[in-house]
C-alpha cells in the first residue's frame, strides 16, 4: 500500500491547494483529471447558483456523507425544521429539494440526487463527487486537505435543532479521524521510500493537528534522522518529552525512548530504526 499511496502525496497537495485558492464560496474545486468535486469542507460565504437556500446546502452535506442510501422525507424534515409541524416541515423540504435538484443536475449530473415520493438520497456509487469522498476513494489526494483548517459544513451549525447539531459534530470528528489516518499512511509510505523532506512536511502538519500524538513525534524524528539531521531529531524528542512532563507528568513511551537511543548512538539508519521500533511494539 505504501508505494501507490506515497507516489502522488505531495503532488496532490499542490494540486488541491491550487484548485482551492482564491475562493471561500461554496461550489466546486478542480482535480487533475478535470472532474469537479463539490466542496463541502470550509465556510460557505456565498451559495453557488442556482441555490437560494442555506438549508439546501446543509441537506446536500448530510446526503453526501450518508450517501448511497435513501432517507425518509419525514426524518429529513424533522432534522432541519424541528420546531415546525410535520406538514409545514415537509412543505419546506419540498421547496428546498426542488432548488437542490436544480443545483445537483448542474454540478453533479442526472441521477445523483435521487428523489422519491417518501425518500431522498445521493447515489454516488464508486465515484468521488465531493471533496470528502477523497478520504475514502483517493487518500493520497486527500493529503492536500491536511494543510487546511476547514471544517465540514463550516458555518452551518444553526441550520437545524439539537439532532442536526449532534450529527454535524460527530461527522466532523469522523472526517478529522479519516483525514489524520490518510496523512499518517502517506507519511509512513514516504518514510519507507526514504523521501525524508516530504515525510517531514507531512509529519509537521500531522503534529500541528494532533500535538499529543506520540507516533507523529516519532515520524518527525525518523524524517530528521533519515536526512542526517540527528540533532534536530533529538530536539523533537526533547520538546515532546518536556511537554509530556510539564503538562501530564508522564514520560515518552518505551518505543519513543528506544528510537531516541538509536538515533543518539548514530549507528542506526532511520529506516532501520523504524523496523526496530515496529519489532519492539510487536
Amino acid at each position: 500500500m505504501g508505494g501507490p499511496l506515497s507516489g502522488g502525496c505531495m503532488a496532490n497537495v499542490a494540486e488541491l491547494e491550487a484548485a482551492r485558492a482564491g475562493s471561500d464560496r461554496c461550489g466546486v474545486s478542480g482535480q487533475e483529471s478535470g472532474h469537479a468535486l463539490v466542496r463541502l469542507l470550509g465556510s460557505c460565504e456565498g451559495l453557488p447558483s442556482p441555490l437560494i437556500y442555506r438549508k439546501a446546502w446543509g441537506l446536500l452535506g448530510f446526503l453526501a456523507l450518508e450517501a448511497d442510501r435513501l432517507h425518509s422525507r419525514s426524518m429529513l424534515a424533522a432534522l432541519l425544521w424541528p420546531g415546525l409541524s410535520e406538514t409545514s416541515a415537509l412543505t419546506n423540504l419540498r421547496q428546498v429539494l426542488s432548488n437542490l435538484n436544480r443545483y445537483c443536475l448542474q454540478a453533479l449530473g442526472p441521477g445523483v440526487l435521487h428523489i422519491e415520493r417518501s425518500a431522498v438520497g445521493v447515489m454516488r456509487g464508486d465515484r468521488a463527487l465531493f471533496d470528502i469522498d477523497l478520504l475514502w476513494h483517493s487518500p493520497s489526494q486527500a493529503i492536500g486537505l491536511l494543510n487546511e483548517q476547514h471544517r465540514f459544513l463550516d458555518g452551518m451549525e444553526d441550520l437545524g435543532g439539537l439532532d442536526f447539531h449532534s450529527w454535524l459534530e460527530a461527522s466532523r470528528q469522523t472526517l478529522e479521524t479519516q483525514l489524520l489516518i490518510a496523512g499518517q499512511r502517506c507519511c509512513d509510505a514516504l518514510l519507507e521510500e526514504q523521501r525524508w523532506e516530504q515525510a517531514l512536511e507531512v509529519a509537521h502538519t500531522l503534529t500541528a493537528r494532533d500535538l499529543w500524538n506520540e507516533e507523529n513525534a516519532r515520524r518527525m524524528m525518523r524524517a530528521h534522522a533519515g536526512s542526517g539531521r540527528n540533532a534536530a531529531a533529538l530536539n523533537v524528542y526533547q520538546s515532546f518529552e518536556t511537554m509530556l512532563r510539564t503538562e501530564l507528568g508522564l514520560e515518552p513511551c518505551h518505543e519513543t525512548q528506544q528510537l531516541r537511543a538509536l538515533i543518539s548512538a548514530g549507528s542506526v539508519h532511520a529506516s532501520q530504526a523504524r523496523e526496530l521500533e515496529a519489532h519492539a511494539i510487536a
